[in-house]
């Protein structure tokens, strides 16, 4: 893959300059660099990023044993609607 990246005039000068002390590359350094910052950020999991976004977890409006009742609030439902 091919990157390309602009650096102002001073930081290209000191890149050739410490590339030429160490023998390297600029592709090298720039590859080490970006080696390092992929291994510092660990994949995250689906569930790892749910739970950072807050979209795991229990509903806190209603109450909390509605599927337990489900009868029961049908039931209310109906007879709020038939009453009049």
């Amino acid at each position: 893959m091919t990157l390309t990246v602009r650096l102002d005039p001073e930081l290209e000068r000191q890149l050739d300059a410490a590339c030429k002390r160490h023998r390297t590359t600029k592709s090298a350094v720039v590859t080490g660099l970006v080696q390092e910052f992929v291994a510092r950020e660990p994949e995250a999991s689906s569930y790892q990023v749910a739970v950072r976004l807050g979209v795991i977890g229990a509903d806190a409006s209603g109450p909390r044993n509605r599927a337990a009742n489900a009868k029961k609030y049908v039931r209310r439902a109906i007879r709020a609607k038939h009453h009049r």
